[in-house]
């Protein structure tokens, strides 16, 4: 049996809040003096192995944030980590084919109400529990919704999400190589189903590149975000700090733009959607990766607060040298005005797959191949 290793001296006091301008600091950012500790703790895994091949890539945290589901596609496995214990709690594990099975690869990966899951996978999505059996299979299919135009079924199910009161299911239809994508929204009281324009996010795609050779291909895409908080959905990507927020409620979508001082608010510089050669396809990623990135929006029950957090990466002249990273932070309150923002001056590593328990920031961090979280307290 492994022991719980204690928190690790990492303890960093940070002074950050430094102003490009004298704007924000008189707008009221309450992230003007923020400072702020690092602990970091390790899950106990007891007998068990947590595949982190691929981290925290498909993975979810319960409501409560008590829980971490994290799925192993080498095994088809949902790992599932006690928060509050800092502990592997068991695992569950499900079938590939079958009437319970959960497809070849998944791709995304949803907690639901009751200890269900949402998997998704290229062509199929469906409803778990928490014994694996599937209790409803949710895959779009495009003869059922002619309102929704896509070449191929199965696109209609890229980024498949149930809303958490079970009324609507919502995807961003199209291709891998799709450029420009809309919302997908169906109701499943009516049976109706609906796209929704979202002109801001239409740059996402353009910052896809492809490598082929000798037949095969590969693709580096940047990132699009559905996150559902108090029945409100927000949509946003990785190259832009504008989102949306679509009220199911009152049927409307709102963008809202924010006058962000601290960092650029978009990608701008494309890269060349094809390359021929490995040289090429990384000097392309490279102008990507060095041109701000924006993750999703997170949720700070303890503060009311939404939080946003962005990097830049720029690459060291010596290969051998590590890179400079810069970290931002942004800080949005529940009508999505920015009312906060900073550079995280001491920051040397970009937080992974982030959440909010009890007030901190929990950020996923491989410790010699053992499931960690750097766990930041925030004070300002």
């Amino acid at each position: 049996m492994k022991k719980l290793l204690p928190l690790l001296s990492l303890v960093l006091l940070a002074a950050c809040g430094k102003k490009s301008s004298t704007e924000s600091s008189e707008s009221g950012n309450i992230l003007k003096n923020l400072t702020y500790t690092v602990d970091t703790v390790v899950v106990d895994p007891g007998e068990e192995l947590i595949n982190l091949s691929m981290g925290l890539f498909v993975s979810d945290v319960s409501k409560d944030a008590k829980t971490l589901y994290q799925f192993s596609q080498s095994d088809l496995s949902l790992t599932v980590i006690d928060l509050d214990q800092l502990k592997l709690d068991r695992k569950i594990f499900f079938e590939k084919e079958g009437p319970h099975g959960i497809g070849s690869f998944v791709s995304e990966m949803k907690v639901l109400p009751g200890e269900q899951f949402l998997f998704s996978t290229f062509n199929s999505a469906g409803i778990f529990d928490s014994q694996s059996n599937k209790v409803k299979d949710i895959a779009l299919k495009a003869n059922e919704y002619p309102e929704i135009e896509v070449e191929n079924a199965q696109d209609l199910n890229f980024q498949l999400t149930r809303s958490a009161d079970e009324k609507y299911l919502y995807s961003l239809p199209g291709g891998f190589t799709e450029a420009n994508r809309d919302l997908a929204l169906i109701d499943r009281t009516n049976h109706a189903a609906k796209m929704i324009d979202i002109p801001a996010l239409d740059n996402t795609g353009k910052f896809s590149i492809m490598f082929f050779s000798n037949g095969m291909g590969e693709i580096s895409l940047e990132n699009y975000y559905l996150d559902e908080y108090q029945g409100k959905l927000y949509l946003s990507s990785s190259v832009t700090s504008d989102l949306y927020r679509y009220d199911f409620q009152q049927d409307s979508l709102q963008l809202f733009s924010f006058p962000i001082t601290v960092s650029p608010k978009e990608k701008t510089e494309f890269p060349k959607t094809e390359v021929s050669s490995k040289e090429e396809q990384r000097e392309e990623s490279q102008k990507v990766r060095s041109q701000i990135t924006f993750k999703h929006l997170i949720w700070d029950e303890s503060r009311q607060l939404f939080f946003r957090i962005a990097s830049i990466t720029i690459p060291n002249e010596n290969p051998d040298s590590p890179a400079k990273i810069s970290v931002f932070l942004y800080a949005f309150d529940s009508a999505m005005k920015l009312v906060g923002e900073t550079l995280m001056d001491d920051l040397k590593s970009i937080p992974s797959s982030a959440f909010f328990k009890d007030g901190k920031l929990y950020s996923y961090v491989n410790v010699e191949d053992e499931l960690g979280f750097a766990v930041f307290t925030f004070d300002f």
